[in-house]
């Protein structure tokens, strides 16, 4: 009787170990969840891209918001290994309200929707620049985003979106590039370099490496302080989540201290039935700008010499405009990060890649 509890014992720790050494959590890229009341109509009349994005919006939640949901939650109730965050990557609201009391309700909306959403594992939110768009919208960041931050990771210590939130082997740390109180390259060094887990991960909601002909990318305008940034990513072997420009995108880039993979996430979903894209991207270089020549002509030259540039120093490079999640599995004894891609409302991953292969290179 002893012998056989003793091997009972033993099997049940040998199992917490396996599962311990195995989890995933899932990722959201800009989600832009907004409600037409939530609006000064009047202030957002004299603003007529910004008008047409909000009421493509609203529409989009209308439509979309609680079966999205709805399947994220399942997916994180049935993932197998275990799922333990949803991660989702700025741009949770629209902004735009157009005043103080405006902001604070759409902030208020927003967190009430998050609480509804009813997710049996934390959210993990960095701020996007949509979230502090707009009269107010800073002031109601603070009031409603950062309780929430502080609630959902249990860390009362959380006093803005620059963050780090650990999940047994693996650290995600949150990096707010508007933040001109905090150097983010200084806080992100002493995050990841004082982290013992296995895994990192940096969640930053403008990429890192720029993917699309626009070229916007974190500390584009600091060439120095970007390679000081590409430095600590590389050297601590973590792995970058962006969104910001609504594509699906993974790229590897070499640095002189290692490889970086990016992946972009974009999870507004427009048509939940759109699930094979209509065209994927390969090639990166000059030719990503060449290929849009309606989107600001002036500066095309400027683009192009940057993703010539760029190109020396990618080696993978995948972009398409494919909305969806992404579900990361990580296995500390393969010491493997694996991502599917589930597009729109599909029940089967669009895309799986073996993420540590880049990573090792």
């Amino acid at each position: 009787m002893k012998v056989s509890l003793f091997f009972f014992i033993l099997t049940m720790l040998i199992s917490f170990q396996t599962i311990a050494q195995k989890s995933s959590f899932l990722v959201l890229g800009d989600l832009h969840y907004d409600l037409i009341d939530d609006h000064d109509m009047d202030w957002l009349s004299n603003k007529p891209d910004d008008l047409r994005q909000v009421k493509e919006y609203t529409a989009y939640i209308k439509d979309n918001w609680d079966d999205f949901m709805e399947i994220i939650r399942q997916k994180v109730q049935t993932v197998k290994p275990p799922l333990k965050a949803v991660v989702q990557l700025g741009d949770l609201s629209e902004g735009l309200a157009g005043t103080k009391e405006k902001a604070r309700q759409m902030a208020s909306n927003t967190m009430k929707a998050i609480d509804a959403s009813q997710m049996p594992v934390p959210w993990i939110i960095a701020k996007g620049n949509h979230d502090v768009t707009g009269p107010g919208s800073y002031e109601a960041f603070q009031e409603f985003y950062v309780p929430m931050f502080r609630k959902e990771t249990n860390n009362p210590e959380i006093n803005n979106a620059s963050y780090s939130y650990s999940i047994e082997n693996v650290q995600i740390t949150c990096i707010d590039p508007w933040d001109k109180e905090l150097d983010m390259v200084t806080f992100l060094e002493k995050e990841l370099s004082s982290s013992k887990a296995k895994f990192k991960f940096v969640v930053v909601h403008e990429p890192i490496i720029p993917v699309t002909e626009r070229c916007w990318h974190t500390l584009r305008q600091n060439p120095e302080k970007r390679e000081k940034l590409l430095e600590v990513i590389a050297r601590n072997k973590a792995i970058v989540f962006t969104a910001h420009l609504h594509r699906y995108s993974v790229v590897s880039r070499n640095t002189p201290f290692g490889p970086i993979v990016q992946v972009m996430v974009v999870s507004v979903v427009k048509d939940r039935d759109y699930q094979t894209p209509s065209q994927v991207i390969t090639e990166y270089g000059p030719s990503l700008a060449e290929n849009v020549t309606g989107w600001q002509p002036e500066t095309l030259e400027s683009r192009k010499a940057i993703l010539a540039e760029e190109a020396k120093f990618v080696t993978y490079y995948s972009q398409t405009d494919l909305p969806g999640y992404a579900v990361i599995k990580v296995d500390s004894v393969e010491e493997t990060i694996h991502l599917e891609y589930y597009a729109a409302f599909g029940e089967k991953p669009y895309d799986k890649i073996e993420l540590t292969k880049s990573l090792n290179q």
